[in-house]
C-alpha cells in the first residue's frame, strides 16, 4: 500500500485535473496566454516582459501548444498546466513529504491532490502550477541546504530560485528572500554570498526587465478596491484563506463550514513547527513576501492565485501538526478533506462561485450576439477578452471605454445592440449608465439576460461595506432592437 500511495494519489489527481477540462471559458488572462503563444517566441516574450511577466512559461507553452495534438489551444494549453501540477505532487512527495511520518504523508498526498485551489487554478492556461513546482524544488533544496552545510547544496538552492524567478518574479524574489535571512540569520555569510551571485549572473541576461517589473511594480497604482484602506487587505487575507481552505466555488453554508474551521487548521499548522521547524520558517517568509508582493498588484479575488506556491507547504505542516497529537489530527485532517471534497463537487457543479467572472456562460452569451449585431462590453468590469475569444476572428467586441463607441451605437442602420455590463457601475462618470441611457433613447429594450446570482451571504456582506442598492447579480446583458419603421 505504501508503494502505490503515491501513483494512487497521482492517478486522483489526474482524474481531476483532466476532467471536462472546456468546463470554465477561457478568461481574460488565459485568453492573453493564448494570444501570446499564438505568435513567434520573440514577440510573446518581450509582450509578456513589458507586462511584467517573465519568459519561461511562455517559452514553454509556446513549444507545448505548438505540438500536433490536433487540440483546442485552451485545452491544449490546460493539459500541460495539469501535467504541472502533476510533476509538483511528484516533487512534494519526494522532497517534502517524505520528511513525514508515513500517516502524515498520506494525509498531505490526500489533500493536495484533492485541493479544490489547486484544482480551479491548475486548469488555467497560467503559470500557476509551474510555479509550484520550482518553488517546492527550491525549497527542497533549501532546507538540504540548511541542514547541511554544503556548498553543492548552496548551488543547488542558488539554481532553484533563479529558475522560480525566470517563472514568475513573486515566488522567485520571496524565495530570495527567505533564504537570505535564514542563511544569514545563521551566519552563515559566505554560503549566502554564493548564492546570492548564482543569482545575480544568471539574471544578467533578464536585468533590463527586471528592473523595469520592479519600477512598475513601485508605481503601481490599484485602482479597483472593494473597500479600501486597511480593511482591503484584511478583505484579501480572508478571500486567501477561503480559496486555500475550501475554493473558490463555496456556497454560503460550506463557506460557514470553513470558517468554523479554520481556527484548528491554523492551530495544527502551528503544531507542525516542531516537526518542521525549517518548513515553517521558510513558509512564514515566503508567505509574508509574497502577500506584501501580490497584495499591492491585484484586487483581493487574484490574490490565491499568485500566492498557489504556498500552499503545498501549508498542507505539508498541517500533516506534520496532524502527527503531533494522533487523535484530534486525524479528526482535523479528516474534517479538511471533507470541506476539499465538497469544494471539488461544487467547481464540477459551477456552483457557489465567489469570483462571479470564472463561471461565466461567456459562449452562451456570444452565441446569442449574431453577425450583424453588436456586441458592446463594460470595459470597467467585464470580461471584454473572453467575449472577443469566444466570438472568434473577425468580429469586433466595442468598449464603453474607446473613443469611437458612441458614434458607432448613433448610427441608423444598426439594428442590434447586445450591452454586457456589471451590474455594479465603478465606471469612470458613470459612463454605462450613460451608455444605457443613450441606448434607452434611441432603441428599444428587449430584453434582460442576468447571469451569477449573489448569495444571502454576499448580500449583508455587500450591506455591510456600505452599498445602500446592492445588485441580485454580478452580470446582466441587455438587447436593444431598432424599432423597425415602415
Amino acid at each position: 500500500m505504501i508503494r502505490a500511495r503515491l501513483p494512487l494519489f497521482l492517478a486522483i489527481q489526474a482524474l481531476l485535473g483532466f476532467w471536462n477540462l472546456g468546463l470554465l471559458a477561457p478568461w481574460m488572462d488565459e485568453v492573453t496566454t493564448l494570444d501570446l503563444t499564438a505568435h513567434p517566441p520573440r514577440f510573446a516574450i518581450e509582450v509578456a516582459a513589458w507586462d511584467v511577466h517573465p519568459p519561461t512559461f511562455y517559452l514553454l507553452v509556446w513549444c507545448w501548444r505548438h505540438l500536433p495534438l490536433g487540440l483546442n489551444p485552451a485545452i491544449q494549453i490546460r493539459i500541460l498546466t495539469v501535467l504541472l501540477g502533476l510533476l509538483a505532487t511528484v516533487a512534494a512527495d519526494r522532497l517534502l513529504a517524505s520528511r513525514l511520518p508515513e500517516v502524515a504523508r498520506t494525509w498531505f498526498l490526500a489533500l493536495w491532490c484533492c485541493s479544490p485551489c489547486l484544482l480551479l487554478y491548475a486548469r488555467m492556461c497560467r503559470s500557476y502550477s509551474l510555479q509550484v513546482l520550482t518553488t517546492v524544488i527550491a525549497i527542497g533544496c533549501l532546507i538540504r541546504c540548511l541542514e547541511k552545510a554544503e556548498r553543492r547544496f548552496v548551488g543547488w538552492s542558488g539554481l532553484a530560485i533563479l529558475v522560480t524567478i525566470y517563472t514568475h518574479y513573486v515566488p522567485g524574489m520571496a524565495l530570495m528572500g527567505a533564504a537570505n535571512l535564514t542563511l544569514l540569520g545563521r551566519r552563515r555569510w559566505r554560503d549566502a554570498a554564493l548564492l546570492d551571485g548564482i543569482v545575480i549572473v544568471g539574471l544578467t541576461p533578464w536585468v533590463v526587465w527586471l528592473v523595469k517589473s520592479l519600477e512598475s511594480w513601485g508605481r503601481h497604482d490599484q485602482r479597483y478596491a472593494a473597500i479600501g484602506g486597511v480593511a482591503e487587505y484584511a478583505l484579501k487575507l480572508a478571500y486567501w484563506g477561503m480559496s486555500f481552505l475550501a475554493g473558490e466555488a463555496v456556497p454560503d453554508p460550506l463557506l460557514l463550514l470553513a470558517m468554523a474551521l479554520a481556527p484548528l487548521v491554523l492551530l495544527v499548522v502551528w503544531w507542525g513547527r516542531s516537526r518542521l521547524p525549517g518548513l515553517f520558517l521558510l513558509t512564514a517568509v515566503l508567505a509574508g513576501i509574497g502577500f506584501i508582493g501580490v497584495a499591492r498588484w491585484v484586487s483581493y479575488p487574484f490574490l490565491p492565485a499568485r500566492l498557489l506556491f504556498v500552499l503545498p507547504l501549508m498542507l505539508l505542516l498541517f500533516a506534520a501538526g496532524a502527527a503531533v497529537r494522533p487523535r484530534l489530527g486525524t479528526a482535523a485532517c479528516a474534517a479538511l478533506l471533507t470541506v476539499f471534497l465538497a469544494g471539488d463537487w461544487c467547481y464540477f457543479h459551477t456552483a457557489g462561485f465567489r469570483n462571479k467572472q470564472y463561471p461565466m456562460p461567456v459562449r452562451e452569451i456570444a452565441a446569442l450576439m449574431k453577425p450583424g449585431s453588436l456586441p458592446l462590453v463594460d470595459s470597467a468590469n467585464s470580461d471584454t477578452a473572453a467575449l472577443e475569444e469566444a466570438l472568434g476572428p473577425g468580429r469586433r467586441v466595442w468598449q464603453t471605454t474607446l473613443p469611437g463607441t458612441e458614434p458607432r451605437l448613433a448610427d441608423p442602420m444598426l439594428q442590434t445592440v447586445w450591452f454586457l455590463r456589471n451590474t455594479h457601475d465603478i465606471s469612470a462618470g458613470s459612463l454605462n449608465a450613460r451608455f444605457e441611457t443613450q441606448l434607452r433613447r434611441s432603441m428599444q429594450l428587449v430584453s434582460v439576460r442576468r447571469y451569477q446570482p449573489f448569495t444571502p451571504l454576499e448580500h449583508r456582506l455587500m450591506l455591510a461595506i456600505g452599498m445602500q442598492h446592492p445588485p441580485d447579480y454580478f452580470s446582466e446583458l441587455l438587447e436593444f432592437r431598432r424599432p423597425y419603421v415602415r
